[in-house]
């Protein structure tokens, strides 16, 4: 069955790696490169598109926006810097910053001023969007909270840290302002303790997907009550898409290893017999072919042209000029160099 991979990123720079995984060990068709360097640093963007410059008509990136001490951004930046991507030759924008640990740094809500208008650029450009939004609810008490979230700073604990309701709040007063937005927004918005509001969500914005990209809570959230999931699956089978959250890091942060999140999404959405994924113990809802079709890859191809676009010499040279002041002397050194790597 065909397989594309929408949702991966570039952690450590080396997208020899990250290919190597998507095309040999995994076998997919295609994969989406999520650059995030509002977490990743400023050169993230850069990092991921080297995965396109490897394999053009292989790799979809994303890019995010880039923020620096030099001064608080205001809409015309950040609208700028969303032409620039696309001029560059990204495929879509990806949001992390409504993720509570980068909101409580950056304290921008995503429904002010700033957004505005690249949320309109978006809309009116039919701009592809990956958008991280929330956590799981468990996040938000030391109690309840996994280890590795506590260890990676994601516990939303203290001053600054938005609740998850505002999150949302912020995130569904964007897309009911711009109902033609192309947004998925992944780990199932973290709704699997809350299916109801998926469900809202999907039968009030008729052009939004959920990525399936997992969580340690959700699949198992899913394995809970499989009759509603799976009828769930069913009635939003063109709105949901496979994701991973693949790196090209040794080490997964969440599961250990890579294997462990195809392994876990496989086993949960195609088989039906019982089995045992990293700490998680289930049994598969066994969905049709005709779900499965459109999840792993049809839902995502839809949304995406035909072929990744071309890396732009120009475009991406004007991007790296307009960089050049966010980014250190080491930093710059790096940029010269992916740039020559890149395009000459």
């Amino acid at each position: 069955m065909r397989r594309i991979d929408s949702h991966t990123h570039v952690d450590a720079g080396r997208p020899e790696v990250l290919l190597a995984r998507a095309r040999e060990q995994f076998g997919y068709e295609k994969i989406g490169v999520m650059g995030i360097p509002c977490s990743n640093g400023p050169l993230n963007n850069l990092e991921c598109l080297r995965v396109k410059a490897l394999a053009p008509d292989y790799a979809y990136v994303y890019g995010g926006m880039v923020y620096s001490g030099l001064s608080k951004p205001d809409a015309r930046d950040h609208e700028k810097q969303l032409m620039l991507l696309m001029d560059a030759g990204f495929d879509g924008w990806k949001l992390l910053e409504s993720k509570p640990s980068c909101y409580r740094r950056l304290q921008l809500p995503l429904d002010g001023e700033v957004y505005e208008r690249a949320f309109a650029l978006a809309e009116a450009e039919q701009i592809p969007v990956t958008w991280h939004a929330g956590d799981p609810a468990t996040f938000w008490s030391a109690e309840t909270a996994p280890r590795f979230a506590v260890e990676n700073g994601w516990l939303c604990v203290g001053e600054g840290f938005p609740t998850l309701a505002e999150i949302y709040r912020q995130v569904e007063e964007v897309l009911a302002r711009h109902p033609r937005l192309r947004a998925s927004l992944a780990h199932l918005y973290f709704t699997s303790d809350d299916r109801p509001h998926a469900e809202r969500l999907l039968d009030t914005f008729e052009r939004l997907s959920l990525d399936l990209t997992p969580g340690n809570e959700m699949y198992v959230d899913f394995m809970k009550d499989p009759d509603g999931w799976r009828a769930f699956f069913r009635k939003y089978r063109d709105r949901l898409v496979f994701g991973t959250d693949m790196t090209d890091e040794d080490v997964d942060i969440v599961f250990g290893g890579a294997s462990t999140s195809f392994d876990l999404v496989t086993n949960t959405l195609a088989g039906s017999e019982p089995f045992r994924v990293w700490e998680i113990s289930g049994q598969g809802l066994g969905l049709e072919e005709e779900v499965l079709r459109k999840v792993f890859a049809e839902n995502f191809a839809r949304i995406v042209p035909p072929a990744p676009k071309p890396i732009s010499k120009s475009g991406l040279n004007a991007y790296a000029e307009w960089i050049q002041p966010h980014l250190t002397k080491e930093q710059r050194r790096s940029c010269e160099d992916m740039l020559r790597e890149m395009i000459g």
